[in-house]
């Protein structure tokens, strides 16, 4: 945020103050705008979006007070840095203000010095919270995300299924879920080494990317083990799914260093949509279904 981008909305109900006071910060090189009274300042702040209010506590219509009170109560626009700006300098004054959300205290007359750099003040933290947030959200993603292929991991894996069976027994609509394994993916290892290895499991997750529908989520929840959840998608349609990954692996040879022939095995279990369904049920029975798949033979879908 910098500081020609800047904007501020000054709210003073007295003409001369909000001009005098616009003119300190316009000065700056910041985007002021003004109101005269709360209820306007509180639409300019929800349709304009300005990083720091400087407001008067005393005012016609809604006082600076309500207007900091619903600003901070509202989750979109929490986090504008709101300034009083008051004649009254009494500690009972500034508690009240503060005790309603409101980050910082002047007494008027303002200083101009001491008001730009409050709002300079104001500005850098706002700026330090986005980047701390920004981060927040990159370690989220990153603990949900498996670092290899990019997929889901299974941490997620588990939180979607959770979400999804519950949706589904809600609606009454079907949910289906895939378990696959590489077959013989030590052997993969052994004889082409753990890079070709790591080539071979992004790609396949390159496959599942792709061949994925809308609304379907792909995951790694193990070394060689994938799972696909297929909402809203019945048991016949979950194996025609199923067959199309399994087929397009078994046809197309992967790895970037050195070309390797894989296929898997895929075990698909359903729920109709009918009574009740737990995440725990799907598990056990797709991999059940996996189980079966492998000791029929690999390289087929149960």
């Amino acid at each position: 945020m910098s500081a020609p981008s800047a904007r501020i909305l000054v709210v003073d109900d007295d003409p001369l103050q909000r001009q005098l006071i616009a003119a300190m910060l316009t000065g700056t090189g910041y985007v002021v705008d003004t109101a005269g009274d709360g209820r306007e300042a509180l639409e300019r702040v929800r349709l304009g979006r300005p990083d720091v209010v400087v407001t008067d506590s005393e005012m016609p219509v809604m006082d600076g007070i309500t207007l900091c009170r619903l600003i901070k109560g509202n989750e979109l626009i929490h986090s504008t840095y709101v300034i009083f700006l008051s004649a009254h300098g009494a500690t009972n004054a500034k508690v009240t203000a503060l005790d309603v959300g409101a980050d910082d205290y002047l007494v008027k007359p303002a200083d101009e010095n001491e008001l730009r750099a409050r709002v300079r003040a104001g500005l850098r933290l706002q700026r330090a919270l986005a980047e701390l947030e920004a981060k927040n959200e990159l370690l989220e993603r990153l603990a949900l995300t498996d670092p290899l292929t990019g997929l889901a991991n299974r941490r997620a894996f588990e939180e979607a299924l959770s979400t999804e069976t519950a949706r589904a027994t809600r609606h009454g609509k079907p949910l289906s879920l895939l378990f696959l394994d590489l077959d013989h993916f030590k052997d993969v290892n052994d004889r082409h080494g753990h890079a070709v290895g790591d080539e071979v499991l992004s790609a396949v997750s390159d496959l599942l990317k792709r061949l994925g529908r809308r609304g379907d989520m792909s995951a790694r929840i193990g070394g060689e083990e994938f799972a696909v959840i297929l909402p809203q998608t019945s048991l016949p349609q979950a194996k025609l799914v199923a067959e199309r990954i399994r087929a397009a692996l078994e046809a197309s040879p992967v790895g970037r260093s050195q070309v390797v022939s894989v296929t898997t095995s895929i075990g698909c279990s359903s729920f109709d949509g009918s009574g009740t369904v737990a995440s725990s049920a799907l598990l056990r029975a797709a991999d059940e279904a996996l189980y079966r798949a492998k000791q029929a033979g690999r390289n087929r879908v149960v």
